[in-house]
């Protein structure tokens, strides 16, 4: 989810327990009131007057009472510790996207062979990559090979890498879908996955070939959301075209360095 689905969620959740303490409070104080009277009736000076039968029916509903009481009050305890469970990690979540993870993407983005970072999810596709997962992806590479690299956060960071042009394999070949080209390369977004706040989460699908086989690399749930997959999908096509032609897109831009330099 992005932020505004999980605080959007967060909030729903919190309503909901308000709502329902609400409830459990008042049937707790009915309850308690109730208690107050029938154990008056029972063991106070009424007892004297009433029948043996009435006393010990009076003394099986106040153990029904005080077993429902002790109910309510362990329902009440689970709940409120699951909510603030939730919660606390829901802040949690929040601190370490904002201060973690995009300090790693400041510093992915402030290499010389890196257009674009973020995190997101990867859905599927890539053929050694069998488990969807959260990952880092960046726009890295240089001019004449530029690629898109999956890059799995842990101790040792290890790079799985899309390539966007196929600059090596000067035979051409016919695809019905892509036509004729060096590199069959292919980026379209497609809208799946309902999302609480702004209908459809967009998925970036990714195909491309790699010996002689072709493949569609899935990526969704974007750091910044749907407009982030929208702004990758642009930057991947720019990418592409810059490597075809050598010009560089219109608006800000940081080209990819040169063949000649080495690769951070």
């Amino acid at each position: 989810m992005t932020v505004l689905d999980r605080f959007i969620l967060v909030i729903a959740v919190n309503i909901v327990y308000i709502i329902a303490s609400f409830f459990a409070f008042s049937f707790w104080l009915v309850n308690f009131l109730a208690h107050m009277l029938i154990e008056g009736a029972v063991s106070g000076p009424l007892s004297n007057y009433l029948g043996e039968e009435v006393v010990s029916g009076g003394s099986f509903i106040l153990g029904f009472m005080n077993f429902n009481s002790a109910i309510i009050i362990f329902i009440e305890v689970v709940f409120t510790i699951a909510v603030w469970a939730f919660t606390i990690f829901f802040v949690i979540d929040i601190i370490w996207d904002f201060i973690v993870t995009r300090n790693d993407l400041r510093n992915l983005t402030a290499k010389n062979n890196v257009i674009l970072a973020t995190r997101g999810e990867y859905v599927g596709g890539y053929p050694r990559l069998p488990h969807s997962r959260f990952v880092y992806l960046v726009i890295s590479g240089t001019q004449r090979n530029p690629h898109l690299g999956i890059i799995l956060p842990s101790s040792q960071t290890k790079e799985f890498r899309v390539p966007l042009l196929d600059v090596t394999n000067t035979k051409s070949g016919k695809d019905d879908k892509f036509g004729q080209a060096a590199g069959i390369f292919n980026v379209s977004s497609t809208g799946i996955t309902p999302s609480i706040w702004k209908g459809y989460r967009s998925i970036l699908n990714i195909e491309y070939t790699s010996a002689g086989r072709k493949y569609q690399i899935e990526l969704g749930s974007f750091l910044r959301g749907n407009d982030e997959v929208q702004q990758w999908k642009n930057f991947l096509t720019c990418t592409q075209a810059e490597a075809d032609t050598g010009k560089m897109p219109y608006g800000p831009w940081k080209s990819l360095p040169d063949k000649k330099e080495s690769e951070e």
